[in-house]
């Protein structure tokens, strides 16, 4: 796939991608990078997808009911996501900024924001927008381990969003779309606002208010 891409002339990393943060994770080296990447993206198709499938395999092995059981507890309703089809779309629109996070050169998050969007909370202001987030199927629930790592989703979220609000001099803002699987999350953890006004089929919409900007940004700042 990569040497295709190169093939037809097609930049494989953004000539500006860098990283805006690293830290000890457990004894492993942690890193959050900027900018569009087809090898991450791919080696989220890849990895992630192979995992689902260990995934649906070990179920097929259990009683229908018990089964069942299982799958409802797994948040699945982003596997169908194709990371390299979302970078070869946006890759040349700098609106969208790309983020990975890796631990030892394992991908264990992906988060894509727009910028700039229209707030609804306050129409006057443009605000950042998360078009897609997510981590690995490691790292989430699963019948087949423990969570390898936890507290990514928010870690790259917010450093993103910190990284972004000094590139742009702006406050920090932003909203989303959340899958079912994400809303209280986004509501308990980080304080943000159901507006049902605008929300989408099936995917409710939330805006992270003035008065939280602080104390979420804050606290991984």
């Amino acid at each position: 796939m990569l040497q295709s891409l190169s093939k037809f002339g097609i930049t494989l990393t953004s000539s500006s991608a860098k990283i805006i943060y690293s830290d000890d994770y457990l004894g492993k080296k942690l890193t959050i990078t900027h900018g569009y990447d087809f090898t991450k993206a791919i080696e989220c198709d890849q990895n992630w997808k192979a995992y689902h499938l260990k995934i649906l395999a070990y179920l097929k092995t259990l009683p229908d009911v018990e089964a069942q059981s299982i799958y409802s507890k797994i948040d699945h309703q982003d596997w169908h996501w194709d990371w390299m089809s979302k970078t070869y779309i946006t890759k040349t629109d700098n609106n969208y900024e790309w983020f990975f996070l890796d631990i030892d050169g394992s991908i264990e998050a992906a988060c894509l924001i727009y910028f700039p969007k229209n707030s609804f909370l306050n129409p006057s202001e443009h605000i950042f927008y998360i078009e897609f987030i997510s981590i690995a199927p490691w790292n989430r629930y699963t019948p087949l381990e423990v969570k390898r790592y936890v507290g990514l989703g928010s870690l790259i979220l917010l450093k993103s969003i910190g990284y972004l609000a000094k590139k742009y001099k702006h406050s920090g803002r932003f909203s989303l779309h959340s899958l079912a699987q994400a809303e209280l999350f986004y509501v308990n953890r980080l304080k943000m606002e159901h507006i049902g006004l605008n929300d989408k089929p099936q995917l409710k919409y939330f805006e992270l208010p003035e008065h939280a900007i602080a104390s979420i940004l804050g606290e991984v700042a």
